[in-house]
């Protein structure tokens, strides 16, 4: 291709690398793209902290970080993000939005710079939106536009799964001839089953909100006297934080820790939640929505026998009673279902085998790479480096008509 394809790729609104950091989750962010830098395509973050994210340059060897290193008010920062960087913007062959809520900014630099620019869709937001926060019918209506808009707007999108695909082309049918699969990826060497002694007989791993059902999870656990491992925190994003807090909060004080049988474990880094993840009998996740949940398909790569909801996001993951286990969301079908998987060893063994399976073949971090690849080199053509001064001319041009 001559020289190096160069990719821009924005975090969701308001992500920071400290965040993921904090989370566990920077090296399975971007462990993606440390195998695109391996095909020759150089790669730069766009990021919302201040020049404290220049500290993970070492661990991003190769990767350009731009973050607010101006130190900007941060309202102008996350308004003014396609302008602060616009030279590496301008430089770049494609922009990329990482996840759903990287629209935004994305959007806001494919305008100005007229780079071309890839949508990922991870779920469905505004129905998300909708489940949440129900009252609030505004906030599920920008949304909505957002999404219609990058369905019109995108050179292409890569969409999670075919109900997330199925859903924008409901709102913008034009986003039909654009969409390309690409699930989520699961890290098969590092997902694994580990032999060992099993410490729980569930295991959830996931945020700590309202959308995860937690409540009726928990109830089923006690009404059944087991025992579970809960993995994970509340949001680190501004605007979620407080909310996620504040549910957490009810459940806590409404179950405590079950007199021990409950297990709250936080935040375990990604590179060693295999460990955790094998110390229980079978992991469980009764969400009320989900986009393709990358906690389900690790547990599916450790042969873990599922049990899980029977909802968007999840039910095109899970074949009942081949790879997994469904119920519906309310705490006595879940209470069934836990129950009827952890009586039943042979079975709860069968299911794990082909979990496992369908995860490699559908899942494994190779495939999804090399088809990103693909896509990246296929929108790259005719959009090279030299276009740059006429892409600023235009934006000048559109900033001032006078000119």
């Amino acid at each position: 291709m001559g020289q190096p394809l160069k990719l821009t790729v924005f975090a969701g609104h308001e992500t920071t690398l400290r965040s993921w950091d904090e989370a566990g989750l920077l090296e399975r962010e971007l462990k993606p793209y440390h195998r695109l830098q391996s095909k020759d395509i150089k790669i730069s973050f766009v990021t919302y902290g201040g020049p404290g994210e220049l500290q993970y340059s070492k661990r991003m060897p190769g990767i350009e970080i731009l973050c607010n290193r101006f130190g900007l008010p941060k309202k102008i920062y996350l308004r003014r993000v396609h302008q602060a960087h616009g030279l590496a913007l301008l430089r770049s062959h494609i922009l990329k939005a990482h996840s759903t809520t990287a629209l935004i900014s994305a959007l806001r630099a494919h305008w100005a710079w007229q780079t071309p620019f890839i949508a990922r869709l991870s779920f469905n937001w505004s129905e998300s939106a909708r489940i949440k926060q129900p009252g609030n019918t505004l906030l599920a209506k920008r949304v909505d536009e957002l999404e219609r808009t990058a369905g019109a707007r995108a050179s292409h999108i890569i969409a999670a799964t075919q109900e997330i695909a199925d859903a924008l082309t409901a709102k913008e049918p034009a986003a039909a001839s654009k969409l390309t699969l690409i699930p989520n990826y699961v890290d098969e060497q590092l997902f694994r089953n580990i032999q060992g002694e099993k410490l729980y007989d569930l295991v959830f791993v996931g945020r700590f909100n309202r959308h995860k059902n937690l409540a009726a999870l928990l109830q089923a656990v006690d009404r059944l006297g087991l025992s579970i491992a809960m993995i994970g925190g509340v949001s680190t994003h501004v605007r979620e934080n407080r909310d996620d807090r504040s549910y957490f909060a009810e459940i806590k004080a409404r179950f405590g820790d079950l007199n021990g049988r409950i297990h709250w474990l936080g935040r375990i880094k990604n590179e060693e939640l295999p460990v955790y993840i094998n110390r229980a009998r079978a992991f469980v996740l009764c969400s009320l929505i989900e986009g393709h949940p990358r906690a389900l398909i690790e547990a599916m790569a450790c042969g873990m026998p599922i049990i899980a909801s029977n909802v968007f996001g999840i039910s095109n993951v899970i074949e009942h009673e081949e790879t997994g286990y469904l119920c519906e969301t309310d705490a006595a079908s879940i209470a069934s279902a836990i129950e009827s998987v952890l009586s039943a060893p042979a079975h709860m063994e069968r299911m794990g085998a082909n979990a496992r399976q369908f995860a490699l073949e559908q899942y494994s971090l190779g495939q999804m790479v090399q088809r990103e690849y693909d896509l990246l080199t296929q929108v790259a053509k005719g959009h090279r480096a030299d276009s740059a001064p006429r892409r600023l001319a235009q934006y000048l041009m559109r900033r001032n008509p006078r000119m």
